[in-house]
């Protein structure tokens, strides 16, 4: 198996042309040819990742984030492109593009939230229309601290932080990691709620002042569900692969709590 036919099969289960334009998804790192016999899915490509690839023999990493995003001017040897290449190990990213298919990471909120496959709509994310996030309406409401807690337990949260409208949850919208968009565009879907991986702070005034519960789930919490699905999907396909989840694509951040 090559890096060139895992490519493709990822390219048929979220097309490559569905990235953003701001997006850097791709073969990103290594030999388009090279033989794959080992594959190790992560989030994000750190260097405690790279080490384990190494120690493991992993021909390709294949990650959520790309590690560049513009030109690059330099690199050193903290940075992991460079303990990428110094190791031969292949990289490929799937980022926007499996954000917005079906299947892909705002379905597998809902899925982890334990909401209904039925009654959802796309929550249409900028001016394109592109829908990044789900809509789901739900037969029971929910208040928005019984949703944080259904949130902090559904994606392994340390922490989760909301704003509370003070109304009855029942048409609720979801988008993954970095949404600040989202939040508009779920008032301007009528929705009671947005639950999202991360939006700055005055987001959080925007919601309040428009009586719309947003609940910051965090952004590695609701993405990380990315690596056990793609690992399955991989498995499905490739039977004479080893194929695994990184163990060090973890949170690095600390919380007091």
């Amino acid at each position: 198996m090559t890096v060139k036919e895992i490519y493709t099969y990822l390219d048929e289960i979220a097309p490559f042309s569905y990235q953003s334009g701001g997006d850097n998804s791709g073969f990103l790192v290594g030999d388009f040819s090279a033989e794959v016999k080992k594959i190790l899915v992560c989030l994000d490509v750190t260097n405690i990742v790279v080490e384990e690839a190494v120690e493991k023999g992993v021909d390709l990493i294949i990650a959520h984030h790309p590690l560049m995003y513009r030109p690059i001017s330099k690199v050193s040897a903290n940075d992991p492109l460079h303990a990428l290449v110094r190791n031969n190990i292949n990289f490929i990213a799937i980022h926007t593009n499996i954000d917005v298919i079906f299947g892909g990471i705002s379905d597998l909120m809902l899925a982890k939230l334990g909401f209904p496959k039925s009654n959802v709509a796309i929550l249409p994310i900028n001016s394109d229309g592109i829908g990044y996030g789900r809509i789901v309406e739900i037969d029971k409401p929910l208040s928005a601290k019984e949703l944080a807690e259904k949130c902090k337990t559904a994606f392994g949260c340390t922490v989760v932080n909301y704003v509370d409208s003070g109304k009855s949850l029942k048409k609720i919208g979801v988008s993954s990691g970095s949404a600040a968009e989202s939040v508009d565009a779920a008032l301007e879907a009528g929705c009671d709620a947005i639950i999202c991986g991360e939006v700055k702070y005055d987001r959080f005034l925007f919601a309040k002042d428009h009586a719309l519960t947003l609940i910051e789930a965090g952004h590695f919490h609701t993405e990380d569900i990315f690596c056990e699905d793609l690992v399955e999907r991989l498995r499905g396909k490739f039977t004479g692969i080893e194929i695994a989840k990184a163990v060090n694509s973890i949170d690095v951040c600390n919380y007091l709590v």
